[in-house]
């Protein structure tokens, strides 16, 4: 939406880096006495195109001749609900075929801790699956923080939608694209990056939303686990209900949109066919596309049985150790209350009982309406019924189901696993800072993405203009990222106040604001522990093992 550094432009370098991918020049990016170097838009997979749709990645070939990297590369084309609800709509055209690019920041100086091997951290963005791009940040703006921090950040675009997470809901599409471009990225990032003067054996992968709940899922596949030492998911993972579906559920969703778009065969080879030879433009097109799945994501991962072999529990206990650190922001819920309604509500009782009735449908529980009652008389139980108070109480609700209880028990199955687990609230905002989105909402207070513009000095909901206040709140934040990358331990430098996560107190977690932060140890209310019991009625990680394995049962039958 805007870099507070978005009226500086960069300066194209004179040198050419001989990368082991090939030759590429990029730009310059000052910062006082130092400087950052910037390539952008270095592909790292070829053209997901033709036979290449709806399959996983190829590596992109080396090149010799030198590349111009000064400007980023296109976006993956959107396509989904939130595409439809004009999620981040933007101005610029996307690109089907040359979307997949990493975009690399190098600090400019000699390093006097690392000398040639800096820490590098590998961010993957939000956007539900469907919407957004690494092109969203503003180059000069992202150069100003973590990269002066002595690391290495690249960022990365895969595709979304449609073209991402598109499945037949059997062995003919498994889906997952996304995912697997992710991977491919981090392969790219094991092989080239010492080029650059990164660390191959110091790799952090952090991510945010949709992003978060990626990281998390690559810290589990045994296709991409072993690719990076540490891992942040931030307000998304694994254990979010919006990270995933069974195969089944996932292939329903795109029910409406075969109608919408005029497929009148039948059966997964066919469909398949139709989907990868449609125009990208009527493919990605919006059509009015709903689905009648829970959930407040349309298109998104599925238990596949390829990229996930196993339920996510298992994997996460064969998964190799890693260094976690892991949190929300304040309340996620004020954000998507208000302004994401699929039905208007006349009045915030009405608005609390379609929020339930979005997240628990038939596909996920069997007691639908006795689940959706109890959900409803706890979250209204002991409490005036004034409109304030149910309007909060809506808000309260929304982030505690889409993302409040998914990371603290992401939190406590990762340590329950081994991992060291640092857990966090980010807990800080400029209440000014939300531009026109503060007139759609009912109150502003710390709520999803805000942490954003605070890691990479660009405001997403609104131009990033900070006080003094919030250049602090960047610096110490940036710190405490590039700490946990460097170190394994966020603790800011010469402090200890930050505790990892003790299962036995899982609530306990570390408040970050300005000018103070501290361990507290009430998490979200206590509410996660109610809904984490509704989260077991749901049970869905069980139920996409046993559908996978009826899936595998039944193409080994049909083979005889």
């Amino acid at each position: 939406m805007g870099g507070y550094l978005s009226h500086l432009k960069p300066e194209p370098l004179q040198e050419t880096l001989n990368a082991s991918c090939g030759p590429v020049r990029g730009n310059s990016y000052r910062h006082g006495d130092k400087t950052v170097n910037g390539y952008l838009g270095i592909p790292y997979a070829q053209p997901p195109i033709g036979k290449l749709r709806f399959e996983k990645p190829v590596p992109a070939d080396d090149w010799t001749e030198t590349r111009d990297c000064t400007q980023y590369g296109p976006r993956c084309p959107p396509s989904g609900y939130g595409n439809e609800r004009g999620m981040l709509s933007n101005p610029d055209i996307p690109d089907e075929a040359n979307c997949l690019t990493v975009n690399v920041f190098v600090p400019g100086w000699q390093s006097t801790e690392y000398k040639d091997k800096r820490p590098v951290m590998v961010y993957v963005h939000g956007g539900g699956f469907e919407v957004s791009s690494s092109r969203e940040f503003c180059d000069y703006s992202m150069s100003s923080t973590l990269p002066m921090k002595d690391v290495i950040l690249v960022t990365l675009n895969y595709r979304l939608g449609i073209l991402g997470f598109f499945t037949t809901g059997d062995e003919v599409c498994r889906g997952n694209f996304g995912l697997w471009d992710q991977t491919l990225a981090l392969k790219w990032v094991q092989k080239h990056i010492s080029s650059f003067g990164g660390d191959p054996d110091n790799v952090t992968l952090f991510g945010q939303s949709a992003g978060g709940a990626c990281v998390d899922l690559l810290a589990l596949s045994p296709h991409s686990r072993d690719l990076f030492k540490k891992v942040v998911p931030m307000s998304g993972s694994a254990l979010c209900e919006f990270a995933m579906r069974t195969a089944k559920n996932e292939a329903a969703v795109f029910d409406d949109m075969f109608v919408k778009l005029g497929f009148t065969g039948s059966g997964s080879i066919e469909k398949l066919e139709f989907m990868r030879n449609l125009p990208c433009d009527k493919l990605t097109g919006k059509t009015g596309f709903k689905y009648i799945q829970s959930g407040f994501m349309s298109m998104c991962p599925n238990y596949d049985g390829d990229f996930f072999p196993k339920p996510l529990d298992e994997l996460r206990k064969d998964a190799s150790k890693k260094i976690v650190m892991t949190g929300i922001a304040g309340n996620e819920g004020i954000l998507f209350a208000f302004t994401l309604c699929d039905e208007p509500y006349d009045n915030y009782t009405q608005l609390l009982q379609q929020k339930i009735a979005e997240d628990y449908k038939e596909d996920v529980v069997d007691d639908v309406e006795g689940v959706r009652k109890e959900i409803f008389e706890y979250y209204t139980k002991d409490m005036p019924r004034d409109e304030e108070t149910i309007m909060k109480r809506a808000a309260e609700y929304v982030g505690d189901s889409l993302f409040h209880t998914g990371m603290l028990a992401t939190a406590e199955s990762a340590a329950r696993h081994g991992d060291d687990v640092w857990l966090y609230m980010f807990d800080y905002c400029n209440p000014d800072g939300f531009g026109a989105l503060k007139d759609a909402l009912p109150y502003v207070a710390p709520t999803h993405g805000i942490e954003l513009r605070y890691l990479f000095g660009d405001g997403i909901f609104s131009k990033f203009e900070p006080t003094e206040d919030e250049l602090k709140m960047l610096d110490k934040l940036t710190t405490i990222f590039s700490n946990f990358a460097k170190y394994g331990n966020p603790n800011e430098t010469g402090s200890s106040k930050w505790e990892k996560y003790d299962p036995n107190r899982p609530g306990r977690h570390y408040r970050i604001s300005y000018p103070d932060s501290g361990m507290v140890d009430e998490y979200c209310g206590g509410r996660w522990k109610f809904l984490e019991e509704i989260r077991k009625k749901t049970n869905v990680s069980r139920r996409m093992y046993l559908e996978e394995k009826l899936n595998n049962l039944m193409f080994i039958i049909s083979l005889y």
